[in-house]
């Protein structure tokens, strides 16, 4: 068997620092992989994986992995911190798509592009990119969050960045997911009638871009999932059950790395397309999975005043929130990345008071607006609303439902101090 490293190893490949490091591949014989000046003994009998010892942060170095009588060697390889930008079309979304992503090169910051692709048609490897070193022509093909997130986090912490794009348009949160899960009989009820991007891309049918595009590459050591997915399960039927689905994806793809990988969850953007697609559900899902699922985190949406745009153009917002998210989570920074979270009710005086987490320095910009408050025959209540610290009062006689943002493209004007929109949510009194 002739001897071949996965797809991913290739010259200038990022490599996780601080703990041990996944290579794998096929072949046959004695091996030995040799970085840094130190070399590890492996056997391979067909497919292999062995571990290099964990490594601080550094290089560039040579990586030369033998095989029996084969050998290769990969150049200017450098250690730091990777991690995958996974999701569909927003997350794919390129850098010379963009309006507001900086254009600039860093030698440290390095992208890999999964190239088991597939589009409409089906074409297989499509689109493949080796690991590319960020200047200024090179990145005008990379993901725009991932490539910006990456710049943020090497400029901060001085250390080499890897983003590997694992992502693909209109692709579903169910076709990243094995298959011994999706085809489960209560996966499949909650999946219901399923929207049109399940019927036009096969990629979305059968776990292909779990088996096709997310297989190959792991167990490739990451730090954690850059997350921007949701809107090709945007019909009500599916949308309510989104919170389990991602929920599903998240402990998967953590049994396979055998690590509780953290997941930064973007919050997909206001759209205003047809009220046959559920956006509000998609979007309290994602918030919901971060308050039930450990080491996850929100990232609220944005108005980037492109809410007839399924593909905002402006992304920079988004990848400082990201940014900050994991500094905030896997550094300890002092930063905020999210805006005001709903996290409980209580009944005041005429009214209610609802109390928000990330709500320091909480404010309306002007007047409220995307604000309803309802009875109980569905009629919108006259109301008024006052901030006092982390918590909104509304006073209305008989309220049995409270709304902010609940549509696809919302319009409301909730913030904390850093100018982080509030998540939208539907809150029903004695539920």
């Amino acid at each position: 068997m002739t001897m071949k490293l996965a797809n991913i190893f290739t010259d200038h490949m990022v490599l996780q620092r601080g703990c041990p490091i996944a290579l794998f591949g096929e072949g046959c014989g004695h091996g030995t992989a040799t970085i840094g000046g130190t070399a590890t003994a492996f056997d391979a009998d067909g497919k292999f994986l062995t571990y290099l010892p964990a490594m601080a942060a550094g290089g560039p170095y040579d990586l030369t992995v033998t095989v029996g009588d084969e050998s290769v060697t990969f150049t200017d390889v450098l250690v730091g911190d990777v991690y995958l930008a996974g999701g569909q079309s927003n997350m794919q979304f390129r850098v010379e798509e963009s309006t507001d992503i900086p254009r600039i090169g860093n030698p440290l910051v390095r992208h890999f592009r999964e190239g088991h692709y597939a589009n409409e048609n089906m074409d297989t490897w499509y689109d493949y990119t080796p690991w590319q070193v960020a200047d200024t022509e090179t990145i005008e093909k990379f993901s725009a969050i991932g490539y910006d997130v990456g710049r943020m986090l090497c400029e901060e912490l001085n250390i080499p960045i890897g983003i590997i794009s694992c992502n693909i348009g209109a692709s579903r949160v169910d076709a990243w997911t094995a298959p011994e899960i999706v085809e489960a009989p209560d996966y499949q009820r909650m999946l219901g009638e399923k929207h049109w991007d399940w019927h036009c891309y096969k990629f979305n049918q059968g776990s292909w871009c779990y088996l096709n595009k997310l297989l190959p590459i792991v167990p490739y050591t990451i730090r954690g999932v850059l997350w921007y997915q949701g809107e090709s399960n945007r019909l009500t039927e599916e949308a309510v059950h989104y919170h389990t689905l991602l929920g599903k994806l998240i402990a998967n793809w953590r049994d396979l790395w055998q690590k509780d990988l953290p997941f930064y969850i973007v919050q997909i953007a206001p759209h205003a397309d047809g009220d046959w697609n559920d956006w509000p559900h998609i979007r309290q899902a994602q918030e919901r999975v971060t308050k039930e699922v450990a080491g996850t985190y929100l990232c609220t949406l944005t108005h980037t005043g492109e809410a007839d745009n399924i593909h905002p153009t402006k992304k920079h917002h988004l990848a400082v929130e990201l940014t900050n998210a994991v500094l905030a989570n896997a550094f300890g920074y002092d930063v905020e990345y999210c805006g005001p979270v709903y996290d409980r009710v209580e009944k005041a005086e005429n009214g209610i008071t609802i109390t928000f987490t990330h709500a320091d320095g909480l404010h309306f910009d002007g007047d409220p607006t995307d604000l309803m408050v309802y009875d109980a025959a569905a009629n919108p209540l006259p109301y008024t609303a006052a901030i006092e610290g982390n918590a909104l009062t509304l006073t209305a006689a008989g309220i049995s439902r409270i709304e902010l943002g609940w549509r696809n493209a919302p319009t409301h004007n909730l913030y904390n101090a850093v100018g982080y929109l509030a998540s939208p949510f539907q809150i029903t009194l004695g539920e």
